[in-house]
């Protein structure tokens, strides 16, 4: 199974939510970008963390946001010039495993949700290993959806719901097996901080609620009558006032 196309404007709203701006403040830390390195957004989608790094990031710095959809690198390039940072960035259609980049290019690498839709990782870390400079370190953030609580007054049901998720990318728990992938692959690898997502309410822009509609999206082409059941439900406990939604996701941050 290859990785999922997402649409720029749906992926856009999810990423505007506050749980994810916050996630993109923990990343951004991570990668202490510096004035006047290179740094590369792999897997951009719609361009915030590449527009926010490069408005953040004083100096002469270069920042690379490269996607494999066209639509989602017109999307970051449009975002860039809205905040006035397109003219210190560079925006590439490429894949993970084929980066069109000379080797060395980068101080830092930046990839967020996306090695978990990529099925050769060995080949995507190689690649962003070949990338780097000598002392350069990356910032590989994705989730494991078994972290994930979603109150429901039918736990089953929503376990059920979930493990039919976990077919939508190809490395649905890689967080648990990136540390040595990525000591194969060359990297020394410095730490891994836990990122959590918590939501107690439905307001229409939080993260949460956009994921209901994507994995009930997902699921109920197979199994419709239990996503109905199973959204029937959150809503339910959310209209009285019982909704608690969880996740974590994992940064590892590696150095060559």
């Amino acid at each position: 199974m290859g990785p999922p196309r997402f649409d720029p404007r749906g992926l856009a709203r999810i990423y505007d939510s506050p749980a994810v701006r916050a996630q993109r403040t923990v990343t951004r830390r991570l990668l202490d970008a510096r004035p006047g390195e290179t740094l590369l957004d792999l897997g951009c989608g719609p361009g915030h963390l590449t527009s926010e790094l490069a408005a953040e990031t004083s100096g002469d710095g270069r920042f690379i946001a490269l996607d494999r959809q066209p639509g989602m690198v017109q999307a970051a390039a449009s975002r860039a010039v809205a905040a006035g940072v397109a003219q210190r960035c560079l925006f590439v259609l490429g894949e993970a495993t084929a980066v069109p980049l000379a080797p060395g290019t980068c101080d830092g690498v930046v990839a967020v949700q996306v090695l978990e839709y990529v099925p050769d990782i060995a080949r995507a870390l190689a690649e962003i290993h070949r990338v780097l400079r000598p002392g350069g370190r990356a910032v590989i953030l994705d989730t494991d959806w078994r972290s994930c609580i979603w109150h429901s007054a039918d736990d089953t049901r929503t376990d059920t719901v979930l493990r039919a998720w976990d077919e939508h990318c190809v490395h649905p728990h890689l967080p648990a097996h990136l540390l040595p992938m990525a000591r194969a692959a060359g990297f020394t690898c410095a730490e891994v901080h836990a990122v959590p997502l918590v939501e107690t309410d439905t307001r229409a822009d939080t993260y949460s609620m956009g994921m209901l509609a994507t994995i009930a999206h997902f699921v109920g082409r197979r199994q419709p009558e239990l996503v109905e059941a199973w959204r029937a439900d959150i809503r339910s406990g959310a209209a009285e006032g019982d909704y608690f939604f969880s996740l974590t996701r994992f940064a590892t941050v590696i150095r060559c």
